[in-house]
């Protein structure tokens, strides 16, 4: 080979060296337009910015976020079943945290070293995606030699990322038992990426409190909390961890929790110190009124066997059977009738010797009615449900069709729907494509069923300042095949100039108006102009305009989208109800 080519060769290799192919992708290379998280300088709420026309959804679902705002791949979570330790110690052995499958050989029951936590600690660090930096150089410490050598590198790794800390005379003390204070403050440090305030009296002060409001914990009383761990409540602890990290939706609004809590820097008091218990659980999940509102519902129909959050088990995966059973009971509950029409009778499933027994009538069931989806003959009622399918089932219940699907990402027509409705929000974007958890389940379900009864009311009753009424067993076909009916007509709402919002109901629909403009001519002679927004979206979907003379409306014109338009006037000798007909 001559020497060029050497020197080509030489300078290629240099270049591929300094820069390294990386496994992670930066959160700000997913989306193209408006994409990040964003903290609130004032506030220190952290909420994800994007833009649905703007996003480039390709690679939204390759992984989960980091507290560093670094993407690590992830694949569909596996579903564990089980008591929460059995789940716990299945997580752990499967992801490599420990060589123990079996209760009886992990020891649940004995205490942990410190020497071990690093290496379990560490490896959850690791297998959780957190990035790993030097945040620490000095874990050089005086009692190294006393560390197991099988454990020494996790030891190091681990204080190097700022998880462990040594003592004040610089030792780190391998042997000796891990505390609950201890692992708290471990987790919260990997949580926040940052040490709490530690100059408290006790010291572990700020994470007992923000371990209480992870729900990492539900001690309240201190004497109990400060005392060594067992080997279950490490498992049990960890895995409640990756359940927050691994769902973005949850650990977003845990790391609010946290910020709104603010003990950093603060002075605590006597009371605060002898009521950690309920300062956290003001916080904690545990005592979300919403949540324990949509969980006693949920019962009281059949959709859930629990009443208690904790029972309930919020931040578990919900696999697709059960969201059979759940779907199914709640349409039972609203009787929609549109999914009638969509029957079909291929609901034969290779795999129906997997189905829970106690589930198949309700999976046959959601597949009749076209309400959760299956592929090539196969249901997966052991697989995972994605947020997007479900709301999915959800909006088309409601609508009694499938929205369009051709778009992408394919599901975008029902985060829009679900979003007008108040079910989800910005923040649900970035995780549409994920497993769903039973939390989000219940708020999801909770929610679509408060905004439908209001919907159902103001469609169905008269509220307060409704200017226009359908007068009852009126409406009828005229001329052109238009329809036509009588109307009452609040004219002391009509005669208030200054009167900004109000509805309409016309032909059994109710719209809202909002004013635009008023234009007076003479005193109690003006006209005004308004637009129309549906009651369900809030969407601005027409024009409307009205002219009030001496006190007497004259003519009212009503225009909804491009296609029709209403025109309401006045009844010779009678003043008490309007005609309105349709003339376009």
């Amino acid at each position: 080979m001559n020497k060029k080519l050497l020197w080509i060769f030489f300078i290629a290799t240099t270049l591929l060296l300094a820069f390294p192919a990386k496994a992670e992708i930066v959160w700000t290379q997913i989306w193209t337009g408006d994409r990040r998280l964003k903290t609130d300088t004032v506030t220190k709420i952290i909420t994800p910015v994007l833009s649905w026309s703007t996003t480039n959804w390709t690679n939204i679902t390759t992984g989960t976020v980091t507290n560093t705002g670094t993407i690590i791949a992830t694949t569909t979570p596996i579903t564990y079943t089980g008591t929460e330790f059995q789940q716990s110690l299945a997580w752990m052995y499967a992801n490599g945290l420990t060589k123990y499958n079996n209760e009886t050989e992990y020891r649940p029951e004995d205490g942990l070293s410190r020497e071990e936590a690093a290496k379990i600690i560490g490896q959850a660090y690791i297998k959780l995606g957190y990035n790993q930096d030097t945040k620490n150089t000095s874990c050089g410490f005086a009692d190294s030699s006393q560390v197991d050598p099988t454990l020494a590198n996790f030891v190091v790794d681990t204080c190097k990322r700022g998880i462990f800390k040594g003592t004040t005379d610089n030792k780190f003390l391998p042997t000796e038992k891990l505390t609950r204070p201890q692992a708290m403050a471990l987790l919260v440090r990997v949580f926040e990426g940052k040490v709490s305030n530690e100059s408290r009296t006790p010291r572990w002060g700020d994470y007992y409190i923000k371990g209480q409001a992870l729900g990492l914990t539900t001690l309240n009383n201190q004497t109990a909390f400060d005392s060594n761990i067992t080997r279950r409540e490490i498992a049990i602890y960890i895995y409640r961890f990756k359940n927050i990290v691994s769902n973005e939706t949850i650990k977003l609004m845990m790391l609010n929790k946290l910020n709104e809590l603010g003990t950093t820097n603060q002075t605590f008091d006597t009371w605060t110190l002898n009521n950690f218990g309920s300062l956290a659980d003001s916080l904690s999940i545990n005592n979300d009124p919403e949540l324990l509102a949509a969980i006693r519902w949920m019962n009281d129909n059949g959709l859930t066997n629990f009443k208690t959050i904790q029972e309930y088990k919020p931040f578990e995966i919900l696999n697709r059977e059960q969201a059979a059973k759940i779907l199914y009971n709640f349409w039972e509950v609203f009787k929609f009738m549109g999914t009638q029409n969509n029957v079909t009778a291929n609901c034969v499933f290779k795999d129906v010797s997997d189905i829970d027994a106690s589930l198949i009538t309700y999976v046959e069931q959601v597949c009749t009615y076209g309400i959760m989806n299956w592929s090539d003959g196969y249901f997966n009622p052991k697989g995972t449900i994605n947020k997007s399918q479900f709301i999915a089932a959800i909006i088309r219940f409601f609508e009694g069709k499938k929205l369009d699907e051709t778009t992408i990402p394919r599901r975008k027509a029902y985060f829009e729907k679900a979003q007008d409705m108040g079910m989800i929000g910005p923040a649900d974007a970035v995780t549409f494509e994920n497993p769903i958890t039973r939390y989000e389940v219940a708020l999801f379900l909770y929610r679509f069923k408060v905004k439908y009864q209001i919907l159902q009311n103001m469609n169905n009753n008269t509220i307060q300042n409704q200017i226009v009424s359908t007068v009852p067993w009126s409406i009828k076909t005229g001329a052109n095949n238009m329809l036509e009916s009588n109307v009452y007509v609040d004219m002391n709402l009509l005669q208030n100039g200054n009167f900004d919002v109000g509805y309409i109901e016309i032909f059994n629909q109710r719209y809202k108006i909002v004013k635009s403009n008023i234009k007076e001519y003479f005193t109690d002679n003006f006209e005004r102009f308004g637009n129309i927004f549906t009651l369900d979206t809030e969407v601005n979907t027409g024009t409307t305009s009205f002219i009030v003379s001496d006190l007497s409306l004259i003519e009212w014109t009503i225009r909804i989208g491009e296609s029709s338009t209403f025109n309401i006037t006045p009844i010779n000798n009678t003043n008490a109800y309007y005609k309105i007909t349709k003339t376009k």
